[in-house]
């Protein structure tokens, strides 16, 4: 990073938030913490940031996009297998396998959950997911699948493990099986 390069060192700052609150959660961020991992004066933090909550929201708003790219990947993998239970069970799979990514959703449904400012934020990859499914199953089906995925992830966060995908198949075909009505 350039010393005299502003949106460098922003950048660098949002990042290092980014990174800290899928390391140790969003209420763990603090100014100092930041800072050190960004490789910035304390001050720093501050000059770009107008609080801790302004940069914890900023953060969380990047781990939101990077969940959004990951539900892309979902919905072309889909498209391209016409809406298959395989398709979802590996790109749920390949998901829980990925650790930051998980901590990261873990990370926002906690800010959602403590923080009604945040809520919204938190609930942007069940909404697109929801979304992306009721193509296929419809609109009550792909909430079902929306609220199975978050109890997969909540369980590969706490046990550090992934579920197999033949389990996970069973999870999904029972709702993939209802196509969509008229």
């Amino acid at each position: 990073m350039a010393k005299h390069d502003p949106e460098a060192r922003r950048a660098a700052i949002l990042a290092a938030a980014a990174d800290l609150v899928v390391e140790l959660g969003p209420a763990a961020l603090t100014h100092r913490r930041v800072a050190e991992r960004a490789g910035v004066p304390l001050g720093s933090t501050t000059q770009y940031f107008t609080s801790i909550d302004d940069l914890r929201t900023q953060a969380l708003e990047r781990l939101a996009a990077e969940v959004d790219e990951d539900l892309a990947a979902v919905r072309s993998s889909l498209v391209a297998a016409g809406g298959s239970a395989e398709a979802l069970v590996d790109q749920i799979h390949d998901y829980l396998a990925d650790s930051r990514a998980i901590a990261a959703d873990v990370s926002l449904m906690s800010a959602g959950l403590f923080d009604p400012e945040l809520r919204a934020l938190s609930l942007r990859w069940q909404t697109n997911l929801v979304e992306i499914l009721s193509d296929y199953v419809g609109p009550d089906n792909a909430l079902a699948l929306a609220i199975v995925s978050d109890g997969v992830v909540m369980h590969a966060a706490l046990h550090n493990t992934v579920v197999s995908k033949d389990f996970l198949h069973t999870l999904v075909a029972p709702f993939m099986a209802q196509k969509r009505q008229p």
